[in-house]
C-alpha cells in the first residue's frame, strides 16, 4: 500500500516524514523536489507523478506539500481520500489556517496521529470525532 508519506515546505524540504515500508527511501523526495516543486509543475499537472518506478501523489494546503509515495499498485482514490482526510484532522487540532511553523511546534502530535491514522500502509479511520 503506501510507503512512505512525507510533509515538505515550498523550497521542497522534508518536514515531516513517517516510512511505512522499506521499498522506497528519502532519497525519492529529492526527486520530487526537483521534478515537481522546483520546476513549478505542482499546479499546471496531474497530482500524480511516476518517478524512478515510485508513484507520487500530492495535494497542497497553503504552502505544503502533503505526499504519499509508493512502490505498489494502489488505489489514487483511497489516498487522495487519506491525504485530504488528513488535512482534515490537521486543522482540527492545528487550527484552519495551520501553517509551517505550527506544524515544527507540534511534531510530537503529528507523528502521533499519522501512527493512529495509518497500519503499515493502509490508512485507518480518520474522522476527527472519534
Amino acid at each position: 500500500m503506501i510507503s512512505m508519506i512525507m510533509v515538505l515546505n515550498q523550497k521542497g524540504e522534508i518536514m515531516i516524514s513517517r516510512q511505512y515500508r522499506d521499498d522506497v527511501s528519502r532519497v525519492a523526495a529529492d526527486s520530487f523536489r526537483l521534478q515537481v516543486i522546483a520546476a513549478k509543475e505542482a499546479g499546471s499537472q496531474a497530482p500524480i507523478r511516476r518517478i524512478e518506478n515510485c508513484s507520487f501523489i500530492y495535494t497542497r494546503h497553503l504552502n505544503m506539500y502533503f505526499v504519499a509515495l509508493t512502490k505498489s499498485n494502489v488505489n489514487p482514490a483511497l489516498v487522495f481520500e487519506y491525504l485530504f482526510q488528513k488535512i482534515r484532522v490537521l486543522k482540527a487540532y492545528l487550527g484552519e489556517d495551520f501553517d509551517e511553523n505550527s506544524m515544527r511546534n507540534n511534531m510530537t502530535l503529528i507523528y502521533e496521529l499519522m501512527d493512529e491514522t495509518m497500519d503499515f500502509g493502509y490508512p485507518q479511520n480518520c474522522a476527527v470525532d472519534v
